[in-house]
């Protein structure tokens, strides 16, 4: 199993996490779509992107799910694995959320002074630091009942019904996060906020992770055989349906203030069935890539092995960026060449920053690289 994960396969998930990696970075761009004026073209063309890329935390959570499986199975040490995980991302989390504390990085980069000892623990408990590391808070609780998840999928497998476990968590989930929205809007925004940072909010897609971990030579074989444009169609027509709803919302109420709780209903009830294809269209670019080898390969899957630190990274980019941008040109958030300039240039810097802090032994351990860690932490 070992081989396995050090093979071509694994090879693989490093295009994964790189694809996501850039989904990441284009919707935390793209979401300042609310500050253009009014509800046209390139408002539009802003919430289109900010839906359709949100596929990165379930890609994200997808691959933890799947490493973690064809890593820790039978009879491993759950002490040890425990000690792995919390090496892995505590260090990282508490670091960055202690960085990102006393900055704003919303738009633009400011000081907002020192918080309370109350806030710093809130904001450890739920990941509002900034507005990326809530992710954190899900997948620490994913890792700690990875052994749980982990047994209770192994239950169903052996007795046949890992394919009925599977759309029960779909249910279970589509049912959870249509109820943190509900919550929300009738008992209070905290309601929400708390609800879709508990790990049933993206638990079928860490459980995804496992099957395909356990029956790996099945899954293997699949891309092969399944047709790309078939694939592909399946993924673009989820991004237009995902991000139609919205774009209409949009246009039809004049801003995204305007949107309704039905729509962020009916927009939690068909994201899996977007999720999923898009996981299946990336599996498949990602062993074409591997297939064709050279440079773009290469560079795809050094970005995907540096994806922990850029997502760490990339929102002090981004608001450094916005502020370098309209010093040089006058251009806003208001203005639309910002985004694709700003995505290019964030994407970049944070690659360059965290591939040159890699070769630091102390900074590379806290952004999460490879090569910082010791060779059993790795995976």
């Amino acid at each position: 199993m070992r081989d396995m994960v050090a093979g071509i396969w694994f090879r693989e998930v490093e295009y994964l996490r790189g694809f996501a990696a850039l989904a990441v970075i284009a919707v935390h761009v793209s979401m300042n779509f609310t500050r253009l004026p009014g509800a046209g073209l390139p408002a539009l063309v802003g919430i289109f992107v900010y839906i359709a890329a949100h596929f990165a935390v379930p890609v994200f959570v997808f691959i933890s799910g799947w490493v973690l499986a064809a890593r820790y199975r039978g009879g491993y040490p759950v002490p040890a694995y425990y000690r792995r995980r919390a090496r892995t991302i505590l260090p990282p989390y508490i670091l960055f959320s202690a960085l990102y504390l006393p900055i704003v990085v919303e738009g633009a980069m400011a000081f907002a002074g020192m918080p309370a000892p109350g806030a710093m623990v809130g904001a450890l408990l739920m990941g509002t630091a900034a507005y990326h590391l809530w992710f954190f808070v899900v997948i620490i609780q994913l890792y700690i009942l990875y052994p749980l998840i982990a047994g209770v999928y192994d239950r169903f497998d052996r007795a046949g019904a890992a394919l009925f476990l599977l759309l029960a968590l779909l249910f279970v989930q589509v049912l959870w996060n249509v109820g943190a929205h509900a919550a929300g809007a009738f008992a209070g925004t905290e309601w929400y906020a708390v609800l879709i940072r508990l790990f049933p909010s993206h638990l079928l897609y860490f459980v995804l992770g496992v099957h395909v971990a356990r029956h790996t030579d099945r899954f293997r074989s699949m891309p092969g055989s399944l047709s790309p444009a078939w694939v592909v169609a399946a993924a673009g027509a989820g991004a237009l349906l995902t991000g139609g709803i919205w774009v209409a919302a949009v246009y039809l109420s004049g801003g995204f203030a305007g949107a309704t709780l039905g729509v962020f209903c009916v927009y939690r009830i068909i994201e899996p069935f977007y999720y999923v294809p898009v996981i299946a269209a990336l599996v498949v670019a990602a062993r074409r890539l591997e297939r064709g080898g050279g440079r773009p390969a290469g560079a795809f899957r050094s970005f995907g092995a540096h994806s922990f630190g850029i997502y760490l990274i990339h929102p002090l980019v981004i608001a450094a960026g916005a502020a370098a941008w309209a010093a040089l040109t006058g251009w806003t958030w208001a203005d639309w060449p910002t985004y694709p300039v700003l995505f290019v240039v964030a994407a970049a810097v944070s690659y360059g920053a965290v591939r040159a802090a890699s070769a630091v032994p102390y900074a590379g351990y806290l952004l999460g690289e490879p090569r910082a860690l010791p060779a059993t932490e790795r995976s």
